[in-house]
């Protein structure tokens, strides 16, 4: 009976065993609540990531790599447990997974913005290390030879097909359920903030831009990529996008392009840190922006990504923005629509039209290790009396109230414009109406002592009686 029981107890502790092995390896069938850009196939013995962007086929099994199936351009055996990456947005991924100790190289360590990393276990990626691991996440399915495979990295997707991405990634730690669930919380989320801001009275203008220097020449840019333009529309913002040139050289033709914003979102590569707005008033031909009658250069509302960094100044926007559509999105509605929650603290838009630029370094007093905020989803609350912000509503968290500051600009043709234009009108009117209201009285005030005159000098007079009603 012992031994019965002893065999007993090790058959159980090894079927358990087996499950978990078994879990690890399991294939979760998932949807897609977007189109992304890549789908996934699930067999009982292997599921297929395809890349329907870069039309490139990745196979991915458990135990033994399948034989017979055609059209699969790479095999890897899964889940991983080593990982290195080429692109940002593949680190934020893995942190927001909960798999950041899979990460083991990285083509730039040092450009890492996960506080959470352990940099002394990060290698360089470079020939030697990416033979140690078993997947490379890049910008191109080339790039990194069979162990190469591709994220997005441009903007041509909408901020939720980006996002949605992470399931790509997930599929590789056969952890498709916890990507899923995540990524509905996000999406959810994103498209709550989205619907809330969809009955502002008076949409402000709000461009994305970004200058360029082209071998020597300059570019200038109103950026309408998907990204952008999704992200703006959410924050309840419109512009008008056809303005973006044939001419990306002509200054003037873009500076009239975007003379009605109420908002610049800049992407411009600036490097003088201290002094970047300077150097972004220069780069776009402003400098005499208080005198320009533009609506955002008199309020001063240009604004970038990068107010989130490591403490050696990298942008974590890459790394982890791109991962959290919903909280880049609250960011934006935030500078745009400031009443809409009052109570929300941004992580990425950095203001640039102020002599400080006020960048926030990761550290542990705003991102916790052990309970990361870029996993955690807060759930958005359905609206529909929002209409929108005062015009005039400034953030004095953000903002100083410098004494220089003009908001005046008569030349204006945005919210500002708007809202001066109709002060200034409000004034003209009661101003007329005073000068209406002193000869209104001062003719009634002739007429009452012409009439007392009349009365003394035996004319038709009134009586005190009749007299107080021109008094």
């Amino acid at each position: 009976m012992r031994f019965s029981a002893l065999a007993l107890s090790t058959a159980v502790a090894l079927v358990g065993n087996l499950g978990i092995a078994l879990g690890d390896c399991s294939f979760d069938e998932i949807s897609l609540q977007t189109t992304p850009g890549f789908t996934i196939t699930i067999d009982k013995e292997y599921k297929i990531l395809e890349d329907t962007i870069a039309k490139v086929k990745y196979g991915l099994y458990c135990d033994s790599q399948p034989k017979g199936v055609d059209g699969v351009d790479k095999w890897f055996k899964v889940p991983v447990s080593s990982v290195g990456v080429r692109v940002p947005i593949a680190s934020g991924f893995l942190e927001a997974l909960g798999h950041r100790d899979a990460l083991t190289a990285a083509d730039s360590p040092g450009n890492l913005t996960n506080i959470c990393l352990d940099a002394s276990k990060i290698k360089s990626l470079d020939s030697d290390e990416q033979a140690n691991v078993d997947v490379v996440f890049s910008s191109d399915a080339a790039s990194g030879g069979d162990k190469s495979v591709r994220l997005p990295t441009d903007d041509s997707l909408s901020p939720l097909q980006k996002a949605e991405w992470i399931k790509f990634v997930a599929a590789f730690f056969n952890d498709e359920k916890s990507s899923d669930s995540l990524f509905s919380s996000i999406s959810d989320a994103y498209n709550c903030h989205w619907s809330n801001l969809q009955n502002v009275a008076h949409q402000p203008h709000a461009y994305w831009i970004q200058y360029a220097d082209n071998n020597g020449k300059p570019s200038y840019n109103i950026i309408d990529s998907s990204y952008q333009k999704s992200l703006l529309a959410g924050a309840g913002a419109t512009n008008d996008t056809s303005k973006a040139l044939d001419d990306s050289s002509d200054l003037t033709k873009f500076q009239n392009a975007i003379k009605d914003a109420d908002f610049v979102i800049d992407q411009t590569n600036l490097t003088e840190y201290g002094k970047r707005a300077t150097e972004w008033y220069s780069k776009f031909g402003y400098s005499d922006p208080q005198n320009s009658g533009v609506s955002f250069l008199l309020s001063r509302n240009i604004w970038r990504t990068d107010k989130y960094t490591s403490k050696s100044g990298v942008s974590n926007f890459p790394e982890f923005g791109y991962v959290r559509p919903d909280l880049v999105l609250q960011d934006i509605i935030s500078v745009i629509e400031p009443t809409y929650d009052p109570g929300h603290t941004r992580r990425w838009m950095l203001w640039l039209g102020g002599t400080n630029e006020d960048t926030v370094a990761i550290d542990a007093d705003n991102y916790d290790c052990s309970s990361p905020w870029i996993s955690s989803v807060t759930k958005c609350t359905a609206r529909s009396d929002f209409t929108g912000s005062d015009p005039d509503t400034s953030d004095s968290s953000e903002k100083p109230d410098d004494s220089d500051k003009d908001n005046s600009g008569s030349g204006s043709s945005g919210r500002t414009g708007k809202i001066v234009g109709g002060v200034v009108g409000a004034f003209v009117f009661v101003v007329l109406g005073i000068v209406g209201l002193h000869y209104f009285n001062r003719h009634r005030r002739n007429a009452r002592i012409q009439a007392l005159r009349q009365s003394d000098f035996g004319g038709e007079g009134i009586n005190l009686h009749d007299a107080r009603r021109f008094s």
